[in-house]
């Protein structure tokens, strides 16, 4: 019985954090009250309870409410929240919404939000090259600015594949490189991207690494300026 009595009561100190019925209320008066004063204390509250579940509620006020001040209120709790999934509706409402106090807010949220995180995934393909390429591809990302983390809001899906040919005079190494990205909201896209590396004569099989690692390089460098191009945009 004692021990029963203690599970109850564990159980009834969490329930606050388990639902929070002032959060579910701010919401549903989100999404659904016909005050515009309302909509925006809800977006208020719920920035100030920083609760990650509310983000969805939040990006549809700033994508979709007819209120100017909703769509501010929902924008600054957002950058309250920080979630960076909120990212690809932050920058659409920092280009074109009709308010500029609104594309203003927007512009400050991303700025609080910081550089965009990368995650890469192990890459497919030969084994020997698989750390090649994610190093090279999580340098030039690094130098372009973005993060580089086991938890970003974008996730790249490298493949990459090594060819070598010694039939000639020439040793030739040709890679073939690949990224699916996928984004926050499970939009997905595709980089592709080739580089070849030339030697005169035979390469020693303890120097082809090095060769195939550069070629690697130069893909990867390649990819990352596509990548950048199509982040630009999300």
């Amino acid at each position: 019985m004692g021990r029963l009595l203690v599970a109850a009561t564990v159980l009834a100190l969490a329930a606050p954090a388990l639902a929070d019925p002032q959060v579910d209320a701010a919401i549903r008066a989100l999404r659904r009250d016909s005050s515009m004063k309302v909509r925006t204390q809800a977006a208020i509250v719920l920035g100030q309870r920083q609760f990650a579940d509310a983000v969805p509620a939040l990006r549809q006020a700033v994508a979709e409410d007819e209120a100017a001040a909703v769509r501010i209120a929902a924008v600054a709790a957002l950058a309250r929240i920080g979630d960076r999934g909120a990212r690809s509706t932050l920058k659409s409402a920092s280009e074109a919404d009709p308010d500029a106090s609104v594309r203003v807010a927007a512009r400050n949220a991303l700025e609080a939000l910081g550089p965009i995180a990368v995650s890469i995934e192990e890459p497919s393909g030969p084994g020997a090259v698989r750390a090649s390429m994610k190093d090279a591809l999580a340098s030039h990302l690094r130098a372009r600015g973005y993060e580089v983390s086991a938890g970003g809001e974008i996730h790249l899906k490298p493949t990459v594949n090594v060819n070598v040919d010694r039939s000639g005079a020439r040793t030739v190494i040709a890679v073939k490189a690949s990224v699916v990205l996928v984004d926050g909201d499970g939009r997905m896209d595709l980089v592709e991207s080739t580089a070849r590396a030339s030697v005169t004569g035979a390469i020693p099989e303890g120097r082809l690494s090095a060769y195939s690692a550069r070629a690697i390089d130069a893909a990867a460098q390649s990819l990352t300026e596509d990548l950048a191009v199509r982040l630009g945009g999300r």
